[in-house]
């Protein structure tokens, strides 16, 4: 464990306290010479004291908090060393639908999906991945959630790497086959999920071509199906684009687990997909599986803490 500064430097806003402390020195310099003249007893030295170490205090810890202190330490993580899942984002255009210009877009949903998904799978490796006519990894299976999040949120955007071909429809669900011929997975993981959060709109695919790769590498498809028919697109004028939602998008996704098996859930029904996903990981041996950092961050709590002087200071400015 240890204490690290994000922004070291910024400590010199302590240094106000200073200047604080110089104005008290000679108001009370003015204040004793006023009293002298007028015969009144000045106030006691320790009320002094009392007023520069609380303004000493208040610029130490807003000085503190400045150079946001970060305790943080290296924890070992263990999970499952037979079974890995991966969540597959679909990234075509289609995904930036929505009910309304302000509303959450399929993508901005999907994330959360995924994020629910690696808080209940806590002790399963999980990696990300991207699909639009071809399947690309983001990340490998790992039990950081860390590294997890940041992927998805950073590294998760709309067609970005650009699909191959430039049509309509960019999604290809025969794309999913790589999942299955290519080290997508470990070795060691005997059980394999991958989560597919898509809208189900693709362009035209071989669905026999599918079959083969999945089945040989022993990979079970989960679709979240995010789609409404009253979605659409919107540019950056939040006017409605020529799009409109595939009626047939269920359709799709339905007949690509009848071949290869798997299930497709509504996305209103997220629980159900984590459920099922749960009950096809089952349980198994878990053991050491990398080393991830844990941060805290204690600049909110000096800040908080510079209230209790600044109060002290205040209430003896006015009473």
């Amino acid at each position: 464990m240890g204490v690290s500064f994000l922004s070291p430097w910024a400590f010199a806003v302590a240094a106000l306290a200073l200047v604080a402390i110089t104005v008290l020195v000679l108001s009370e310099r003015r204040s004793r010479r006023l009293c002298c003249v007028l015969g009144l007893a000045p106030r006691p030295l320790w009320s002094v004291g009392v007023d520069a170490a609380a303004l000493l205090l208040l610029g130490a810890l807003l000085g503190l908090a400045a150079a946001q202190p970060v305790v943080s330490q290296v924890r070992t993580s263990e999970g499952r060393t037979d079974a890995e899942a991966i969540v597959v984002f679909d990234i075509s255009r289609s995904m930036l639908a929505r009910s309304g210009p302000s509303a959450p877009t399929r993508l901005e949903r999907a994330r959360d999906v995924a994020k629910q998904l690696r808080a209940s799978l806590d002790d399963v490796p999980i990696g990300v991945s991207s699909l639009t006519d071809r399947l690309l990894p983001h990340l490998f299976p790992t039990m950081s959630t860390t590294a997890f999040t940041s992927t998805v949120d950073r590294a998760i955007t709309i067609e970005q790497p650009p699909p191959e071909r430039r049509a309509l429809r960019a999604t290809a669900f025969g794309a999913l086959a790589d999942i299955g011929r290519q080290n997508f997975f470990g070795l060691q993981a005997r059980t394999r999920v991958a989560v597919v959060l898509t809208d189900g709109e693709s362009i035209p695919f071989n669905l026999g071509e599918l079959r083969g790769p999945l089945l040989s590498g022993r990979v079970t498809l989960h679709f979240v199906h995010l789609w409404d028919e009253e979605e659409r697109v919107y540019d950056a004028q939040k006017r409605a684009e020529i799009y409109r939602p595939s009626p047939t998008s269920r359709t799709v996704l339905d007949r690509i687990v009848r071949e290869v098996g798997g299930a497709v859930h509504a996305e209103t029904d997220v629980a159900s997909a984590i459920g099922a996903v749960e009950g096809k990981l089952g349980s198994g041996p878990v053991a050491a599986r990398g080393r991830e950092l844990e941060a805290v961050p204690l600049a909110p709590y000096a800040a908080f803490a510079a209230v209790l002087p600044l109060g002290l200071v205040l209430l003896r400015r006015n009473f």
